[in-house]
């Protein structure tokens, strides 16, 4: 009797917080499912009991029991109540019933239990993974979390930061004026390489102003538009995120070569009057769960009321929708591999997130975390897919030979059709590692680039790791008694140091490549 494998797929996660191309997600996830069951695996999708109308997309009413006016009185647009049960449902539980449900359906089918069972989401669907993760772990034995909404409160309230901007500077740039921003920082933190490719392989290292750009003029829509110092400020603003406001980063703000035109939209009327408009899953969670009023007016949201909001959305919905639980000490004691890759110019869930996640996670559980958690990040690459940047080409089977086979992945392999129709090639770090241009031969093949950094882990867990969130003041203050921290002896710290492995690896690698040029070898 055959056996078969089980893929999870969830129609209503994988893309639940896409921002663009949603008349494509229904056959993205019909695809995805086809290309699962021609590799011959037993393939499940689920909707969460969710209307999957793509016109009901962006909409949080299903989250609605009964329909009232703030006086109780039965009413079109006044408050909604909350269905606690779909919520959960939404959060984890589908997900877990998902799981369970196709493993049995499987074995009723097949006769036996499927060897090997996977997780393949993205978004919403990367944040259920991290669920399943960090709390049942040991019914999978693989996850594919792909650019995960992990912090899905902090990030649903965070999204409308560049509108609260905007509204307190009284200031709106056009998507040509942002767009002409962006171009600028490329420009200027991709010059020392002299690539010109359009994409920045390490925002984070890019110190770029746009303050430098006050008084240039450019043209843009047919209009001349000369930068000022206010507009220039909102740029910054949107950039750096909501700062000292908020402790510990709750939003990370925009890196520079990331669009924001996403989170940072206008609408301009026929006397050129301008507004920001609300990005519209954010507008829609706003309005019908966390405010309850279906008529709240976005141009009246300040910065007070926005941290207000925040405070209110974290404290109620936070301990239910959040996934960021850096205690993976179940995952790793399952054996149970999970992998990430995240799309660094993905404008709607900020890689900086899934960065700060894992940095949390290597904090508290040490410097093996690469044995069972893996980053990987996507130059150029959008939310999920798109952007100009090489896509990952198969990553859930880099995943199972991990599991498999126990091929560990230091590099995924991604590529792109280019706009003048060249395949470009190339191989994702393993973070925190980052590419870097060998310096000979065409930049479009993955064998002129190669991976530096990335050496480092920290030698023990930390002992003060995890830390009582305060809503009133938005900080977090370290737990008394020394918070969670890994047991003695509850894990192998006795493995040789990955340091000069890695370092010979990077330089042998390097070698081979420059060797391999010289020779005229065509990249792999």
């Amino acid at each position: 009797m055959s056996k078969a494998k089980t893929t999870c797929l969830s129609k209503f996660g994988c893309h639940s917080m896409h921002t663009t191309g949603m008349d494509v997600f229904k056959p993205q996830a019909v695809e995805v499912l086809l290309l699962a069951i021609k590799k011959g695996w037993a393939a499940v999708s689920t909707d969460g009991g969710h209307d999957p109308a793509i016109g009901k997309f962006w909409d949080a009413s299903w989250l609605s029991t009964n329909t009232k006016t703030h006086d109780g009185r039965s009413g079109k647009n006044g408050n909604r109540d909350i269905n606690w049960g779909l919520l959960h449902n939404f959060a984890s539980r589908s997900t877990i019933d998902q799981i369970l449900i196709a493993k049995s359906i499987t074995h009723q089918y097949y006769g036996s239990k499927p060897h090997h069972s996977y997780w393949n989401g993205c978004s919403t669907g990367g944040r259920q993974g991290y669920a399943v993760a960090q709390k049942y772990p040991e019914l999978l034995d693989g996850i594919l979390a792909t650019a995960p909404a992990a912090s899905f409160v902090n990030l649903v309230v965070g999204e409308l930061w560049p509108l609260v901007v905007m509204n307190k500077a009284k200031v709106y740039p056009s998507n040509c004026e942002l767009e002409y921003f962006r171009y600028q920082a490329i420009k200027a933190c991709e010059s020392e390489y002299d690539l010109k490719t359009g994409i920045l392989e390490d925002p984070q290292a890019c110190e770029w102003t746009p303050t430098s750009l006050v008084g240039e003029a450019f043209e843009c829509e047919g209009q001349q538009v000369t930068i000022s110092q206010e507009m220039a400020g909102v740029v910054q603003a949107i950039h750096d995120g909501p700062g000292s406001t908020v402790a510990d980063k709750k939003f990370t703000g925009l890196a520079w070569g990331v669009p924001m035109t996403v989170l940072a939209d206008i609408t301009t009327t026929e006397d050129g009057t301008r507004s920001a408009n609300p990005f519209s899953i954010s507008a829609n969670w706003l309005r019908q769960v966390i405010l309850q009023d279906e008529n709240f007016d976005f141009s009246t949201l300040d910065e007070d009321r926005w941290y207000s909001l925040w405070v209110s959305a974290l404290s109620e919905f936070g301990g239910i929708l959040n996934t960021d639980d850096p205690d993976l000490s179940k995952l790793r004691d399952s054996g149970t591999k999970m992998l990430t890759w995240h799309g660094i110019d993905d404008p709607a869930i900020p890689y900086q997130h899934t960065i700060e996640y894992r940095r949390k996670v290597e904090a508290i559980m040490g410097r093996d975390v690469d044995d069972y958690y893996r980053l990987f990040l996507a130059p150029g690459v959008l939310h999920c897919g798109g952007g100009v940047g090489p896509v990952p080409k198969d990553p859930l089977d880099s995943l199972v030979r991990w599991v498999e086979d126990n091929e560990q992945p230091e590099t995924l392999e991604a590529e792109i059709v280019g706009a003048d129709g060249d395949l470009i090639t190339r191989n994702l770090c393993i973070y925190p590692a980052v590419a870097r241009y060998i310096g000979i031969g065409d930049t479009k093949r993955a064998s002129t680039w190669t991976c530096v950094g990335g050496t480092e882990r920290p030698s023990t867990a930390e002992q003060v790791v995890e830390s009582e969130f305060d809503y009133g003041s938005m900080h977090q203050a370290p737990l008394t008694g020394g918070g969670r921290k890994k047991e003695p002896g509850s894990h192998d710290n006795d493995k040789p140091d990955k340091k000069s492995g890695r370092a010979e690896e990077i330089l042998g690698g390097l070698k081979d490549r420059i060797e391999g040029l010289g020779l005229g070898l065509h990249a792999q």
